[in-house]
């Protein structure tokens, strides 16, 4: 078993090196090795499984209905917690590989790079998920001019571009290194790594948690007081709408509640290492913080299931091909002239 059970983003401690020289005591014990194998590839299967479904569901031909700005945002936290989760793979086999890191230079600079990457495209897709609530239920005329697939891919677009500068630095200056006197290969910071890993990582906390976290927490707290002095409207009709609205908007926040919750321990773990150069960056509280961040990938699937009513309307739609006169675009149509809210020919939802 190698040296360091963490390879990833969470233990890029304050010396620079993915492969510290401390290491835990139960290097030796099989059945807790055995039991943390077992458990990463479950999140490992379970996390490849549950975004890939999401994926699936979405770009299928004949499931045009979840083609939406809601969904579009969806699938792309989706595919940044697909590639976040192999990272949980990536983990199991270096855990394993007695000379160290074994996935070459590039792999240490392109592993690592996504670890940035992907956690800064989940958090501000989240961002602007919650963002997008607020404009339509608070705004819902003004809305109307940004609540499409093409503007929320290009949002998205320039989030996943955003992302890869933010990555820059970790893909410049991270490479693969031989430690002569343990004679094991580690992923290493070659900057100044007293100094200006933690500078990076510092702004990476910012950049990729803490301002967007900020942002989505007002913006919830002002969703919260628009809730509260909302006057019921009177139609039949509206109050579905409004009801629909909240529904998701709830959703949404549960979402981000839950990855608040998984990486609040991880920042926090992470800014410890950090400025602590005498902490032991190789104990269980390490181990807890990946797991959470692992499980928060895998989490998010089956969170997505409880907007309403959407996968069972894919569920049945998928499964109907021969139906070829009710198609999918009709089902939205149809749904959305029964509430009022269509614009220009299109489902609003």
């Amino acid at each position: 078993m190698a040296d360091s059970w963490m390879y990833t983003l969470p233990n890029v401690s304050s010396n620079g090196s993915l492969l510290n020289s401390s290491s835990l005591d139960f290097e030796d014990d099989v059945m807790f090795n055995s039991f943390l194998v077992a458990g990463f590839l479950c999140i490992f299967v379970v996390g490849v499984f549950g975004n890939s479904i999401v994926i699936l569901l979405t770009f299928r031909p004949t499931c045009s209905v979840s083609v939406n700005t809601i969904n579009t945002y969806i699938v792309n936290v989706a595919f940044s917690d697909l590639l976040y989760i192999f990272g949980c793979l990536f983990y199991t086999l270096t855990n394993y590989n007695q000379n160290g890191w074994m996935f070459g230079d590039i792999g240490c600079r392109l592993i690592l790079g996504q670890d940035i990457l992907t956690m800064h495209v989940s958090t501000f897709i989240l961002t602007i998920m919650s963002v997008e609530r607020y404009v339509a239920v608070v705004h819902p005329m003004i809305s109307l001019r940004y609540r499409s697939v093409g503007f929320a891919r290009r949002i998205s677009g320039a989030v996943w571009l955003t992302g890869l500068v933010v990555t820059l630095p970790m893909i410049i200056y991270m490479s693969e290194v031989h430690v002569e006197d343990r004679d094991k290969y580690s992923c290493t910071w070659t900057l100044d790594a007293d100094r200006s890993l933690p500078n990076y990582m510092l702004a990476i906390f910012l950049i990729t948690f803490l301002i967007p976290s900020v942002i989505t927490a007002t913006v919830y707290v002002l969703l919260l007081f628009h809730f509260l002095n909302l006057v019921s409207p009177a139609h039949s009709a509206n109050r579905r709408t409004k009801r629909s609205k909240r529904k998701v908007a709830q959703i949404i926040f549960v979402i981000v509640f839950i990855f608040w919750l998984c990486y609040i321990p991880f920042w926090t773990y992470q800014l410890i290492i950090l400025r602590n150069v005498n902490f032991d960056s190789n104990n269980i509280m390490g181990l807890v913080t990946l797991v959470l961040s692992y499980l928060n990938s895998c989490v998010n699937p089956f969170l997505y299931t409880l907007l309403p009513r959407r996968y069972n309307m894919w569920k049945r739609i998928c499964s109907s091909r021969s139906r070829r006169t009710y198609t999918p675009v009709h089902v939205q149509l149809a749904a959305a002239k029964r509430i009022g809210h269509v614009h220009n020919g299109h489902a609003v939802l």
